[in-house]
């Protein structure tokens, strides 16, 4: 009897130990799903901070060709003030200086923390649908090499400008540009608009890209 006793309270605790191990299983799973369904929905919202972004990137860049445009086919008899009215018309930088006005270039502020999460963490593989996950992919890249560029023109302006104000010892701006304005800058300005048309060619694909994206993942699920 109380052998019977013993394998019978020894068969309990088993299968109490493996109903332990199966609501352990459950509730990592659930978690595990939980887990991935918060990722999902914060790279979802990652993608509409990324086009939205972006959307206001080519704004400013349409404001930057228009007022470059204005400037190069008045060069002649451009200066200070009509730079200055070109660019009320057109604002996209936080000042409105005439060295700021000629070499800001807007910025994509890119969004991708939770990105870096999926792929770091390996959990990019767990994404079945090929589709989705080389669409994931894309986005990565294109975020993380992103398309913003034009930086080292923009520095060669505020040099032109630099170099100037120190020649006159002085630290008024408009007077810079309107007694030293050359083929120098001329030539840095025309470089400007050309990298600024490519930049914003770049801007309209890439949100075309993530119009595309945010509808199929929209569609489809992650995991």
């Amino acid at each position: 009897m109380k052998m019977k006793k013993s394998i019978f309270n020894a068969f309990a605790i088993f299968i109490s130990i493996l109903g332990s191990f199966a609501v352990e299983r459950y509730i990592s799973k659930i978690n595990d799903q939980n887990s991935k369904e918060i990722l999902a929905s914060n790279i979802l919202y990652e993608i509409d901070q990324n086009y939205f972004s972006l959307l206001e990137v080519r704004t400013a860049l349409k404001a930057v060709v228009e007022v470059t445009d204005s400037i190069l086919i008045n060069w002649k008899t451009i200066n200070a003030k009509k730079t200055r009215d070109y660019y009320i018309l057109n604002q996209y930088a936080m000042r409105d200086d005439i060295k700021t006005i000629l070499s800001n270039s807007p910025l994509h502020r890119v969004k991708k923390m939770y990105f870096n999460s999926l792929i770091n963490s390996g959990l990019i593989l767990e994404v079945k649908n090929k589709l989705i996950r080389e669409k994931i992919e894309s986005v990565y890249n294109r975020i993380n090499y992103g398309v913003n560029y034009g930086n080292s023109n923009s520095e060669k302006i505020i040099n032109w400008f630099d170099k100037k104000q120190l020649l006159d010892k002085t630290i008024e701006l408009d007077f810079t540009f309107n007694k030293h304005k050359n083929f120098e800058l001329y030539k840095l300005i025309n470089e400007r608009r050309r990298l600024q048309v490519g930049r914003l060619y770049g801007i309209e694909n890439s949100i075309k890209f993530f119009e595309e994206i945010k509808d199929e993942l929209n569609n489809n699920s992650f995991f």
